[in-house]
């Protein structure tokens, strides 16, 4: 069907600041970018049989209006007459049928809704007639009853209906316009770039278009718009504040929660100015209890469910429901879904950023609900502690601790500026398993070294041990030996012992290691836990495979069987690990590496302990026999990620995968198969392959395991395998002897 357009304008005086677009509102010429698949949709859905009342919604800023004029545009013809009204300015039903009777030229001399309507029933009379009310947020609850009226009233009548609220009528058929596709970083150019970012580029003022020339300007920009959520109006406002600031530099400022200042255009509304002004426009269709719960939700940062809603809004069960549905119908909140888990609900960033200025307003209401943010993410934590050591929650509380991993965050350093350094450390602490898996204790380790000092007795001890382990975890070698030493000055001598040993080891004093282990578990000193004294046992195992003396079996063995009964089975299986290193070469050494890498495999481990046990795992038994092939199937069943996630497409949560793993594995059992190959019978140097003869020499120029592994493009781990079988050929103590060796063969030539 074929629409001959009559758009036609109603403004009440003073809504625009300048008249600078008599042929109609505002955009109505502008190409529209990224909406290709929205405007062939709400044409098929205005050509449909049967469609009466179609209303297009959306957060503040999405783009309704132009979605609209962009779908009816250039579709000319004689069938179809579109009349279009602005209510911007309408507040009630009167109000509207106003400016719909000034719209069609109805003169109004009592009754406006008569008015209008005789008007419309007299355009319909000979042909199909589409009344577009665009901006009908403040009236549409006031509007609803008489559209559904006029719809039965006049049969040739089809409503658009613009507006964040849904009017709830029979004839509705409802449209969610969503934000534009974001892209990642790095787009190789503007065929590349997504709809956010060309837009981004198209809103650029014409005296700075020179910011987006190179690849950090184009990551920036699409930084910005992924974290402006590809909110049109909101990216249009960044795009204009691009002048003095770079894109890099107005990451950060977004990112640091500051204002933008952006130039409004002169020809557009003051609401379509900003997202402040807009959210702040449709406020006014808003109860007081929305309000109220907005402004208390805008302190959560991640998704929430309804338990989170409802203790920070300090509200009953009902009252919480029916205040979400509330919000969601009007477009403030986003209704989000997770497999087998219950609904949750998010905020987009400048509505969260818009609300919570709000809140801010009111100091005390403003710490009342932060307040019990804090209690519930802590008790949240706990919850998630107990969760993780469980077999079949394990991948639940993973997925649903990385979804909130934003508040948790958040929280902790909220309770540091309060002075709750107790708080925030049992919230740290409490999920060092999900930090772990998702790799992410080096940001924990930072926020947990600022409540270190504040703490004190058995509190100080653990937070700073834990610190020291994320720390050894990490490769930070120089903040590990600060969290011993603080140890190491208290009462805890065996804890500090088993620090510094792993820390030894880290650093390629396999001797120290060794003696330091030993004494963290002599006697009376033992470290206390099972998880504890299972990774000295690991420390020690490794030190005295590194010296070339053999690690009894049973003590590993009694602490894998202890760690599992006690539902550890990631410790478990890095123990099991340590026991093929230790026992290279004996079946029970290649049976331990395959069961640790069935046992990661099966309960979603970080990705550094698959890698780490997969290397440890290729060491231990001779390329191309049967032992190898199962170890190669065992890497073949570690889930790809990352580059083979089809663009456009979701990752897969982080339980389900493993990025690089895959590739990881498969290198390192390469690697042992050419070493396999390559290796001679002669003694000396001469008995090392290629690459463990550059580990030994980059050891010679005193460099460390990360150093060389980045030297050689290698993982830590492999540096410290193949150093590990160098100190066994070369039947050297320590990495120093090698570099001896090294260095003397070095001299031998040069007097030669």
């Amino acid at each position: 069907m074929s629409i001959l357009v009559e758009l036609t304008r109603s403004t009440a005086p003073g809504e625009w600041d300048a008249d600078l677009a008599p042929d109609g509102p505002p955009g109505l010429h502008d190409t529209l970018i990224g909406r290709e698949r929205e405007i062939a949709d709400v044409r098929a859905r205005l050509a449909a049989p049967g469609c009466r009342l179609l209303t297009v919604t959306g957060l503040a800023g999405v783009g309704k209006s132009a979605l609209v004029r962009a779908a009816l545009a250039d579709r000319t013809g004689t069938d179809f007459v579109v009349v279009s009204v602005d209510l911007a300015a309408a507040a009630d039903a009167d109000g509207v049928w106003t400016r719909v009777a000034a719209a069609l030229r109805q003169p109004q001399d009592g009754d406006a809704r008569e008015a209008a309507w005789t008007a419309l029933a007299d355009r319909a009379a000979d042909r199909e007639l589409l009344l577009v009310l665009d901006n009908g947020d403040l009236a549409a609850r006031a509007v609803a009853g008489d559209l559904a009226v006029l719809l039965r009233r006049i049969p040739r009548l089809c409503v658009v209906f613009t507006s964040r609220i849904a009017l709830d009528i029979h004839a509705e058929r409802i449209f969610p316009l969503g934000p534009l596709a974001t892209g990642a970083a790095g787009a190789a150019g503007p065929s590349a770039a997504s709809d956010a970012a060309r837009l981004f580029v198209a809103r650029l003022q014409p005296h700075y278009r020179w910011a987006v020339t190179s690849a950090a300007d184009r990551d920036g920009i699409a930084e910005i718009c992924a974290l402006l959520e590809g909110v049109p109006l909101a990216v249009e406002e960044a795009a204009r504040a691009v002048g003095a600031l770079s894109p890099r530099r107005m990451l950060q400022r977004i990112r640091d929660g500051e204002q933008l200042y952006s130039r409004r255009l002169v020809d557009v509304p003051s609401r379509h100015g900003s997202m402040n002004a807009a959210l702040s426009w449709g406020d006014a269709a808003l109860t007081a209890g929305e309000l109220q719960l907005l402004r208390r939700l805008s302190v959560c940062e991640a998704a929430f469910d309804l338990a989170v809603a409802q203790q920070v809004a300090g509200l009953n069960w009902a009252q919480t429901v029916q205040g979400l549905d509330a919000l969601v119908r009007k477009s403030l909140l986003h209704s989000v879904k997770r497999e087998g888990a219950e609904p949750e609900f998010r905020m987009f960033r400048a509505t969260r950023r818009h609300y919570r200025t709000r809140l801010a307003a009111d100091p005390a209401d403003l710490a009342a609900t932060r307040a019990r943010h804090a209690a519930h993410t802590l008790e949240f934590a706990l919850q998630a502690r107990q969760g993780l050591r469980l077999p079949k929650e394990r991948a639940y509380w993973l997925e649903l601790v990385a979804e909130r991993t934003p508040d948790l965050f958040a929280i902790a350093r909220l309770n540091q500026e309060a002075g709750d350094h107790a708080a925030a450390a049992r919230m740290l602490l409490a999920l060092e398993e999900a930090w772990t898996v998702h790799d992410l204790l080096g940001t924990a380790g930072a926020l947990l070294d600022g409540s270190l000092a504040a703490l004190t007795g058995a509190e100080g001890t653990q937070a700073t041990e834990a610190a020291a382990r994320w720390a050894l975890t990490e490769g930070d070698w120089a903040r590990a030996e600060v969290y011993a030493e603080r140890l190491g000055r208290g009462l805890d001598a065996a804890r500090a012992a088993a620090l510094r040993a792993e820390l030894m080891l880290g650093r390629g004093d396999a001797v120290g290691a060794l003696q330091q282990a030993e004494f963290a578990l002599a006697g009376k000193r033992a470290p206390g836990s099972t998880v504890a004294t299972a990774r000295v046992l690991r420390t020690l195992a490794a030190a005295r495979a590194a010296v070339g003396r053999r690690q009894p079996e049973e003590p590993l063995v009694k602490a894998a069987r202890g760690l599992l009964e006690l539902g550890e089975p990631r410790q478990a299986a890095l123990t099991l690990a340590a026991l093929a290193v230790a026992q290279r070469g004996h079946a029970r050494a290649r049976a331990g590496a395959g069961e640790a890498v069935e046992l990661l495999l099966a309960h979603a481990a970080p990705v550094r302990d698959v890698r780490a046990v997969l290397v440890a795992a290729a060491g231990t038994v001779p390329a191309g026999g049967e032992a190898y092939r199962r170890l190669g199937a065992l890497a073949d069943r570690i889930p790809a990620r990352g580059d083979d996630v089809p663009q456009g497409a979701q990752e897969p949560a982080v339980p389900d995968g493993h990025g690089g793993v895959l590739l990881a594995a498969r290198a390192a059992l390469a690697e042992a198969a050419r070493e396999e190959a390559e290796a001679a019978p002669a003694g000396g140097l001469e008995r090392l392959t290629h690459r463990q003869l550059q580990v030994a020499e980059l050891v010679a120029e005193g460099m460390t395991n990360r150093q060389i592994a980045r030297a050689l493009e290698l993982s830590e781990w492999t540096v410290v395998n193949h150093l590990r079988q160098v100190m066994q050929r070369l039947d050297c103590p320590s990495r120093v002897h090698v570099a001896r060796i090294v260095q003397g063969r070095a001299t031998a030539r040069l007097s030669g």
